[in-house]
């Protein structure tokens, strides 16, 4: 009886109003519920015509590659009724194809709209400058009648991607007013440019600061390799607190302390993430994973792993990775074979896998892994996987069959790749494979330290003195200088440094 009741209160969809249809519609693509809202949308075509609030939230719910399909056919069915001229749907259309990254389609959209407003020039704008095109995102912004602090944020954000600090220090100077995105850019600017100095100057300029502001800045650091950096940023943003941490502020900062083996530090921000609720992020786990494996705690990143409610294919990846850093070759490849009744690999888990059995010994795993790559799985050979299966192949002492996949691969070997064979034949002590690889790095436009040591390595390993002091003294003329081998340890929650050689 409450079940028959339960139905009934349901009017049929023949006594639904065109706009409770909308609102329908509206909530399932809010939801993430495409298939639902297209349904609904066929169902409402039985007792009305769609409308111009219809269309623009459809639009919405297919501007993705999964539904490029159903994209096209929607923008087919809209052409043929009266609201293809409105300009809210036109505008959906043009926002649909930049996120599909037809830009073409998307500029016809923005040439036939009869009445531009500033929306519509932004969303084109905005096309450009997220495919790349910046130089005709500038042609747009030129031409501009009418312009917001949204369109001079857009270019600006066009500048930062690339690094441009001057042009885009031009066009924050001329902006009429800035709000906090404005001033993000301009720290990215700096730090794409590999200006941190610029980076940290503006930031600390900044009126006010939000939790893409201090991310940003933390970006700066990790990348230009200054981990210390981002662990005294993040802990004047802990003790500030006027801006609360989220999961890329998490990740940046463990980061961080797994490049510099800050184990104690790792656990505090661990049991920070915790407090906030954070830890359950699969990118916090990840970081946490890759944290705790190059600090060698195996058990702790076991642990946060098999703990962890939601698992995806980054989470697995940095599980094999840290099994594959400690050795554990064969568990890794069980690790695999249970990922694989969960998730799809990608190009990251072969790079995993690879190094797993290289460090493990494993040739004939490695090797099926690598020829059941694009078979079974559909992942592409990328250099990264050719150095791995060199490396497998030239630790284990086959340098002929490592060379073979050298000479045969689709495009020209790296200098990973050729390193990876080099320093096998300075351990087996081949020399005749050896200078093959070494007229192969004499292609490239200029060899660094590590491969001019390499070189007298090899022909030191057998015995060649003299060609190996040659090259030592090639690598003295040109005036490249040894990098330093630098050691670090943890003392009271703080990392010292000690380069090679130093006594104090």
């Amino acid at each position: 009886m409450a079940h028959h009741l339960l139905q009934s209160s349901v009017p049929p969809p023949n006594q639904i109003d065109l706009k409770t249809w909308n609102k329908i519609i509206k909530r399932q693509v809010v939801q993430g519920n495409t298939k639902g809202a297209f349904h609904s949308y066929q169902q409402m075509q039985q007792s009305h015509i769609p409308d111009n609030f219809t269309y623009p939230v459809l639009l919405k719910a297919v501007s993705n590659h999964s539904y490029r399909h159903i994209a096209l056919t929607l923008h087919a069915q809209i052409a043929k009724t009266p609201f293809h001229n409105h300009m809210l749907v036109q505008t959906s259309l043009l926002n649909m194809y930049s996120s599909l990254k037809q830009i073409h389609e998307a500029r016809k959209v923005f040439d036939c709209m009869q009445v531009k407003d500033t929306v519509a020039w932004n969303s084109m704008l905005d096309a450009y400058v997220s495919f790349g095109s910046l130089d005709v995102a500038v042609q747009v912004f030129d031409e501009m009648p009418q312009r917001d602090l949204y369109s001079f944020n857009i270019i600006l954000s066009g500048y930062a991607e690339t690094g441009d600090v001057e042009l885009a220090r031009k066009v924050f100077d001329e902006m009429p007013e800035r709000n906090v995105v404005s001033w993000n850019s301009m720290v990215m600017a700096c730090g794409k440019r590999g200006d941190v100095g610029g980076a940290r100057k503006v930031f600390d300029e900044m009126p006010e600061r939000n939790v893409v502001s201090w991310n940003t800045l933390l970006g700066v650091y990790l990348n230009n390799g200054l981990f210390d950096e981002v662990v005294v940023l993040f802990e004047m943003m802990r003790v500030e607190k006027n801006v609360l941490p989220d999961y890329l502020t998490m990740t940046t900062a463990l980061s961080a302390c797994a490049g510099l083996g800050l184990l104690e530090k790792g656990r505090e921000i661990h049991v920070y993430a915790l407090d906030l609720g954070l830890a359950s992020s699969t990118h916090v786990i990840t970081s946490l994973i890759d944290m705790y494996a190059k600090c060698g705690c195996v058990d702790s990143f076991l642990i946060v792993f098999y703990k962890s409610k939601v698992r995806d294919v980054f989470c697995w990846n940095a599980l094999i990775s840290g099994l594959a850093l400690h050795g554990y070759g064969v568990v890794a490849l069980k690790v695999f074979d249970e990922m694989l009744l969960r998730t799809k690999p990608d190009d990251i888990t072969f790079i995993a896998l690879l190094s797993a059995c290289s460090h493990s010994g494993l040739i004939k795993e490695g090797q099926a892994l690598f020829e059941s790559m694009e078979t079974d799985f559909g992942v592409t050979h990328r250099m990264e996987h050719y150095s791995c299966i060199v490396d497998l192949l030239g630790r284990a002492g086959f340098l002929e069959s490592a060379y073979t996949v050298i000479d045969t691969m689709p495009f020209r070997p790296g200098r990973s790749v050729l390193g990876a064979l080099l320093s096998a034949c300075v351990n087996y002590r081949d020399l005749e494979i050896g200078e093959k690889v070494v007229k192969i790095l004499l292609t490239f436009e200029g060899l660094n330290d590590g491969d001019y040591m390499m070189v007298s390595n090899l022909y030191a390993s057998c015995d060649h003195w003299d060609e190996a002091d040659r090259w030592r003294a090639m690598m003295n003329d040109s005036g490249i200088v040894k990098t330093a081998g630098l050691s670090s340890i943890e003392i009271g929650n703080r990392v010292h440094k000690f380069l090679a050689g130093n006594m104090h």
